[in-house]
């Protein structure tokens, strides 16, 4: 049986895109801070292809990492030509694909890559993995994009999700589940029930895999169904060596191992996706029982004060405050959680508006849905584009009265690591935190000026390339 796309598929295709999407470090590099150097350095002049580190200090299998490094980096991940991606259509191909759900199929170890290498007992050492340090101040080396599987005590439900996992020594890591969490729901439930808690990290696989596991829907749906829609053909599981789990048999390494949810380790400091340090923090111990990986295997990395971090997590939080605003906005055309937002803390919202209050209501709905960390919401009128965040600004610029049409939620549910929260409640809690719905759409019952557009068919027709000689996008 032939396997899964897999992560050497999407390697394949971004290397045969050329440079602008793909990278490879031609000397040695120290797993202590020299990744992430050379990934901030690249972003630091606009470049965010995949990075590929053939040779790490101290193991023997290569490291790749920002491969969620730009928007159009998931478009291509959902199947869209490189070259070719519109930002404006990655929401949507998400939505289909994630809507398709595909039942996962099981195959022997056998026909598992995954399995070509098993170290079980007293052969378990995380050392020989390439785990990267990733900011001057982390306590300690963290794997950052590992997909950590666990299934519901009550329900028996699989769940799959992205957490950071502190190296505690050679068979222990960290986990970091936060009360929301699904897994930190179902964390807590073990502990009550007195029961220990298997889980599997898998490391290394079609990025669209990944991106199943940051979908944003319920705690009873399960993500392997979720992972095989958003990689288009059904997601091959095989057994786990040591725990009752499945796992992708086309991943590039998995670790498995228990956790005892009575008891807990310090985790941190850590650097944030907001360019902070967070404090250190309570969080579960994991004792790893083995590693199975294939002979050759890719580890793959996230800088977490990267805007990757944010970026990877986009299109399922995108997804689910769509939905909301359409509930209540029907006529709903496109949201956009900007870079310049870090990807998680502003959103613009476009609507077709027909009634009279209708942007702020789109705010309330998209705020509503997507929590902490976003906490401003601009809304503007459907003939603005939400992708151009100078045709935003824009609208902000021609169509708000800051009195009437900017709106401030004061002491909701917030996020301790939000840079902006001084206060030392917000700081040790994160309960509390304040959002901004700007309505920028035009009133409806006023007349109001026409905007000065190019002519659409010429817009379409005239190319650049074709006018001005030497011209490269």
């Amino acid at each position: 049986m032939e396997g899964n796309r897999n992560l050497r598929d999407f390697l394949e295709v971004i290397r045969k895109a050329g440079p602008r999407y793909y990278a490879e470090v031609n000397q040695p590099l120290d797993p202590h801070l020299e990744v992430g150097v050379i990934q901030h350095k690249l972003y630091k002049i606009d470049r965010n292809p995949v990075i590929y580190c053939p040779n790490i200090a101290g193991s023997r299998f290569p490291l790749v990492t920002n491969v969620f490094g730009s928007f159009e980096l998931l478009g291509v991940a959902l199947g869209m030509e490189p070259g070719r991606v519109d930002q404006g259509e990655i929401l949507h191909e998400y939505r289909r694909r994630e809507n398709d759900l595909k039942p996962a199929l099981t195959v022997p170890a056998a026909g598992a890559p995954v399995k070509e290498v098993k170290l079980l007992g007293d052969k378990v050492d995380l050392g020989i993995l390439p785990i990267t340090f990733h900011a001057p101040l982390d306590s300690a080396k963290f794997i950052t994009i590992a997909n950590m599987v666990c299934r519901d005590p009550d329900t028996g439900i699989l769940n799959v999700g992205v957490y950071r996992h502190e190296v505690k020594g050679k068979n222990e890591l960290g986990a970091m589940l936060l009360p929301y969490h699904h897994a930190g729901v179902i964390a807590r439930r073990y502990a009550e029930l007195g029961r220990q808690m298997e889980v599997a990290l898998f490391l290394g696989h079609h990025p669209a895999v990944v991106l199943g596991s940051m979908h944003r829907g319920s705690q009873d749906i399960d993500e392997y169904e979720v992972m095989g829609g958003l990689l288009g053909e059904p997601l091959r599981l095989t057994p786990c060596e040591t725990v009752d789990l499945p796992v992708p048999a086309d991943a590039e390494i998995v670790i498995e191992g228990v956790i005892d949810p009575r008891s807990m380790v310090t985790d941190g400091p850590f650097g944030e996706f907001a360019d902070h340090y967070g404090e250190p923090r309570s969080a579960y111990l994991i004792k790893v029982k083995a590693i199975t990986m294939r002979k050759d295997a890719i580890y793959h990395d996230l800088d977490s004060a990267h805007p990757e971090h944010n970026i990877a997590h986009v299109l399922g939080m995108e997804s689910a405050i769509y939905d909301s605003v359409k509930r209540v906005v029907p006529t709903v055309k496109a949201v956009n959680c900007p870079a310049s937002g870090k990807a998680i803390f502003l959103l613009y919202v476009s609507i077709r508006k027909t009634l009279g209050g209708q942007g702020k209501l789109a705010g309330l709905a998209a705020l509503s849905t997507a929590s902490y960390p976003v906490k401003t919401c601009i809304v503007v009128d459907d003939d603005v584009d939400v992708f151009d965040e100078k045709n935003v600004l824009w609208a902000l610029a021609t169509r708000m009265v800051p009195g009437r049409d900017i709106t401030i939620i004061e002491n909701c549910a917030g996020n301790a690591l939000d840079p902006a929260a001084y206060d030392e409640t917000r700081l040790k809690t994160g309960s509390m935190q304040d959002y901004m719905i700007i309505d920028a759409t035009k009133p409806l019952t006023l007349p109001c000026p026409i905007p000065i557009t190019p002519p659409e068919d010429l817009w379409k027709k005239m190319k650049l390339e074709d006018y001005i000689k030497g011209f490269v996008r």
